[in-house]
Formats: C-alpha cells, sequence, structure tokens
C-alpha cells in the first residue's frame, strides 16, 4: 500500500503557515500532463508576514515558495532536484512570466533523510545544522533535512516527519495547532506510522489529553466546568473558600435548613 506522505506533510505546513502571512497549496497542478507539486506557500498580500521563529530553513520565505518532500523511503537525488526545477518553469508559464518574477520564487527540496549523494556530488554549502544550498543551472535549491535538525520546539512541525518514534513524540508534545483539532491530522500521521511498522508511544488518547491540558486556560470558566457535578466543582477548597461571596443570611438560612434534616 503505498502511503501519501507528501499530502500529510503538507496539511501540517497548512496549519503550521495559517497566522504567519501565508497560504498553502497542495499537490498544485501545473501543466495539461497532470504533474503535480507537492506544496505551494504563497504570500498573502493582504497580511503581515510573520516569520519570527520560524522553523529552519524557512526563514528566507518569498513571495511564491515551491516545494518538494521525500519521506524516509524515498530518494532526494540530482533527478528530484532537476523536477523541482520542472515545476518552477512549469509555474511560471502557468502564471505568466511577466506576473512573477524569478527573484520572487524560492525552491526548497525536504527530505526525512540525509541525501548524501546530492549533497556530496553538488556544491551544497551548509546554512546551519540541517539546512544547505545548493545551486542548479540558474536556481538556488534550499535543501531541509529533517534527521539532521536540532530538536527545538521551533522545529515540531518537521519533527513529524523524521519517522523517529522519541522525535515524533516530541512533536506531538511540542507543536502548537491553529486549528481548532488537530486530532484528525494527528490520526493520520498515527496511522501511517502505524502502516509503516513504526509504533509510536504516544497515543491518540494521550494527544487528546495533552490537547485538552494545553488550551483549557483559553476556555471561559463557565465552560471549564460544564458538566462537572456541585460536589466536583468544589472538592479541596477549604470551607471559608467555599463559603466566600455567600451573605451572612444565605448562610444562615442554610444552617437551619440542615437542623430541621437532622
Amino acid at each position: 500500500m503505498k502511503i501519501n506522505w507528501h499530502r500529510l506533510f503538507g496539511l501540517l505546513l497548512m496549519d503550521y503557515f495559517s497566522d504567519r502571512g501565508f497560504s498553502v497549496e497542495l499537490e498544485k497542478d501545473l501543466s495539461l500532463k497532470r504533474q503535480y507539486l507537492d506544496v505551494v506557500i504563497l504570500e498573502h498580500r493582504d497580511q503581515r508576514v510573520d516569520l519570527s521563529g520560524i522553523c529552519d530553513g524557512f526563514d528566507n520565505l518569498s513571495r511564491h515558495n515551491l516545494l518538494t518532500y521525500k519521506s524516509k523511503g524515498q530518494s532526494l537525488n540530482l533527478w528530484a532536484i532537476e523536477e523541482l526545477i520542472g515545476h518552477y518553469v512549469n509555474y511560471r508559464k502557468v502564471l505568466g512570466r511577466s506576473k512573477v518574477r524569478g527573484e520572487d520564487i524560492r525552491l526548497y527540496a525536504v527530505s526525512t533523510r540525509y541525501p548524501a549523494g546530492l549533497l556530496s556530488g553538488a556544491s551544497a554549502r551548509e546554512v546551519t545544522s540541517g539546512v544547505y544550498e545548493i545551486q542548479v543551472l540558474s536556481r538556488e535549491v534550499r535543501v531541509i533535512v529533517i534527521s539532521r535538525l536540532p530538536l527545538q520546539q521551533r522545529n515540531a512541525v518537521l519533527a513529524f516527519f523524521s519517522f523517529d518514534p522519541g522525535k515524533v513524540t516530541f512533536a506531538l508534545q511540542n507543536y502548537t495547532w491553529h486549528i481548532e483539532d488537530g486530532s484528525t491530522v494527528i490520526n493520520q500521521l498515527l496511522e501511517k506510522y502505524s502502516l509503516e511498522g513504526i509504533d509510536m508511544p504516544y497515543t491518540m488518547e494521550q494527544f487528546r489529553k495533552d490537547y485538552i491540558k494545553a488550551h483549557l486556560t483559553e476556555l471561559d470558566p463557565e465552560d471549564r466546568l460544564r458538566g462537572l457535578k456541585a460536589e466536583e466543582r468544589l472538592r479541596g477548597l477549604e470551607a471559608e473558600e467555599r463559603l466566600r461571596g455567600l451573605k451572612i443570611e444565605e448562610v444562615e438560612s442554610y444552617l437551619k435548613k440542615l437542623k430541621k434534616r437532622n
């Protein structure tokens, strides 16, 4: 069974860039022959771009950003880079060369594993740990190697695709979701890892609990208490804290009722 890691990768980027002034398009059709580019990241003209604290490798985003992704079972080689260059050419043809300047387009190749053949054979320059740049014809391509990135909160969105149970768990615990409920995407992610024969110690039930804890403070007090019984709401409070806010008359009235019952 072929697992579409590219689409899931795009879905995570769609959430990640949702509040940074960019939109993300998946599997963009660039020709009549149905040639699909994995991901296109587009700058919003009517929103302020925010690259602060962005994951490693995406600090130089432009107006148009074309991205190819290779999972653990795929090879990021020179042919894959040439395909990306071909997508760049088709992209400009589709939109119109007069409307999109070449300098407004950036190319990215993201790989789960280290592409030794590509980076040893090309004039690769290391930008930072796990991030490289290579020159192909007139285009500069930024290569991001997920397995070589520092395991930091800013890189959590990419750690989802590390194929390493420990790093994926780190991503699940540290990635800040922008959609209301990321459980649908997480469920797909864990299912795909299961199909790959990779067992994750972090379950969907754990994710739901951690997600609720992380977002509990965003709810109104009424919403937080909804569904709890009166005794559950008061559990852990001292007698003085329970009575605080009540009038003396209300307390005396309640005490009289208790005496009558006894």
